[in-house]
C-alpha cells in the first residue's frame, strides 16, 4: 500500500485524504465508471536519449492518482486501476472517450497512426496532450533546444492538414466545467533552461468543440505522480488536479 496521500489546500476546493493501493490486477474493475488510455506511440530517432520510453512518463502513479482523485471530488466509479495502456494504431482505442498523451516531441506518426487517430477524434475521442516543452536547452536533445510543439504540429497535419493550434482562453467551456478556473497561470513542475511559460494550447472540430487540450510547457501529471511526496507545490498540484477534472467531465459530456 502506498503512502498516505494527503491533499489539504486551504482556499482550494480539492481536499482528500486516501491510500493509494498498488495495483492487484492491469485490469479496471467492471463497474469503473470512467477508464481512460494512456497512449503509447511509435518514436522520432532520438528518443533513445530519453532514460524512460517518452510515452511511459509518470506512469503508473500519475495514472493511479489521478482516478482516485476525480473518484472522491466527483463520486464518479473509479479506482486506481481505471486506466489502460493502448496503442496509438490499436481498435482498443475507440474504447476509451478520453485518452493520455505525453511527450509529443518524441511522437513519429505513421500512416496506420495517422487513420487511426483521425477516426478516434473524429468518432468525438478527446486527447490530453501533457508533459512537453519550448526550450533552448535540453538534456532531451542532447543538450541542444527543444521544440516538442513544433514535433506535434508537423505530426497533427498528417492527420487534419487544414486545422491548428489554437490558444485558449478563460472563456472555453473546458475551464468551466467542474471547477470554474480562474486563471491559466501555472507555473510548470519544472523548467528547463530558456523554456517559456505553461499555456494551454486546443485543437478544434469543424463544430468548434474540443478534440483535445494541449498543456504547453507543462507537466501536470508531474504533479500527480507525486502529490504525496510533498516536494512540489501544494498549489500547484491542486491547480494541476482542477484542469485534470474539467478536461476529463469535458471529455464525456461533449
Amino acid at each position: 500500500m502506498r503512502r498516505l496521500l494527503l491533499l489539504t489546500v486551504a482556499g482550494l476546493l480539492v481536499s482528500l485524504i486516501g491510500f493509494l493501493p498498488k495495483s492487484l490486477s492491469d485490469a479496471p474493475p467492471q463497474d469503473s465508471e470512467f477508464v481512460y488510455a494512456r497512449i503509447r506511440f511509435h518514436l522520432t530517432a532520438d528518443a533513445w536519449r530519453v532514460r524512460e520510453a517518452p510515452w511511459h512518463h509518470d506512469y503508473p502513479y500519475s495514472d493511479e492518482t489521478f482516478p482516485t482523485v476525480l473518484r472522491e471530488v466527483t463520486n464518479i466509479k473509479t479506482s486506481p486501476t481505471s486506466h489502460q495502456i493502448v496503442d496509438i494504431d490499436s481498435p482498443e482505442l475507440f474504447k476509451y472517450p478520453f485518452a493520455y498523451l505525453c511527450e509529443p516531441g518524441f511522437l513519429d506518426l505513421n500512416p496506420r497512426d495517422v487513420a487511426n487517430l483521425r477516426e478516434y477524434l473524429d468518432r468525438g475521442g478527446f486527447l490530453l496532450v501533457d508533459d512537453f516543452r519550448t526550450a533552448v536547452y535540453s538534456h532531451y536533445k542532447g543538450g541542444g533546444p527543444e521544440d516538442d510543439v513544433a514535433n506535434f504540429r508537423q505530426q497533427m497535419k498528417k492527420v487534419y492538414p487544414d486545422r491548428d493550434f489554437i490558444r485558449l482562453d478563460l472563456s472555453d467551456p473546458v475551464f468551466n466545467m467542474f471547477y470554474k478556473i480562474t486563471s491559466l497561470d501555472m507555473k510548470a513542475p519544472y523548467i528547463f533552461p530558456g523554456q517559456g511559460p505553461a499555456e494551454f494550447l486546443g485543437l478544434r472540430d469543424n463544430h468548434g468543440n474540443l478534440q483535445m487540450v494541449l498543456n504547453n510547457n507543462n507537466d501536470i501529471s508531474e504533479f500527480w505522480e507525486w502529490i504525496n511526496e510533498g516536494r512540489l507545490s501544494m498549489h500547484e498540484a491542486a491547480t494541476s488536479f482542477h484542469f485534470g477534472i474539467n478536461y476529463a467531465l469535458y471529455a464525456m459530456t461533449h
